[in-house]
């Protein structure tokens, strides 16, 4: 029974999250970055603005309850990640893919009682092990996971000129056609 149970999570997992990401990446990263950096004529500010207010928007998670506000390190971190991807591949594709493959594994792998998402996934997480393993989930991915997918999708993409589209100013058109 376990494993039907598995593969419907699988199949309702496929057909719902790419709703859910794609919410979620097209305002943040699609809408509100574009257009703060409108607004703001840079590219480092909605960055960040957006990172902030997407860990916001994940802030009523009842992981932040059960692990802490420290789990904030690892959604504020996340959007800076597919921020950074969005905006080094001038196109929101790469956020999109990474942010549904996480929220799939998310899903599928661990769930807790606590947590946002509890499914018959293939391991459950104990209360008893939240406290102990937050460092370990916020710090490995923020500051070693992360660069290292970065540093991947630059060599397979060919990113460059990165303190330009991360820094730059935003030109806009002058353009008015309607």
């Amino acid at each position: 029974m376990i494993p039907v149970k598995f593969g419907i999570l699988v199949v309702i997992s496929l057909l719902l999250f790419p709703f859910q990401i794609g919410l979620e990446e097209y305002l943040f990263r699609g809408y509100m970055m574009q257009h703060l950096g409108v607004l703001l004529k840079n590219r480092w500010m909605p960055l960040f603005i957006t990172s902030i207010l997407f860990g916001v928007f994940h802030s009523a998670n009842p992981e932040v309850g059960e692990m802490g506000y420290m789990i904030m390190i690892f959604y504020i971190g996340t959007g800076l990640l597919l921020g950074i991807m969005t905006l080094m591949d001038d196109g929101l594709e790469l956020a999109l893919g990474f942010h549904l493959g996480n929220n799939l594994l998310a899903a599928t792998l661990v769930t807790s009682d606590w947590s946002a998402l509890q499914t018959d996934a293939a391991f459950k997480f104990t209360a008893t092990q939240a406290g102990t393993s937050t460092l370990i989930d916020v710090i490995l991915p923020v500051l070693v996971l992360y660069p290292i997918i970065l540093l991947i999708l630059s060599k397979k993409y060919n990113w460059n000129n990165w303190s330009q589209k991360l820094f730059g100013k935003v030109a806009v058109s002058s353009n008015k056609n309607s």
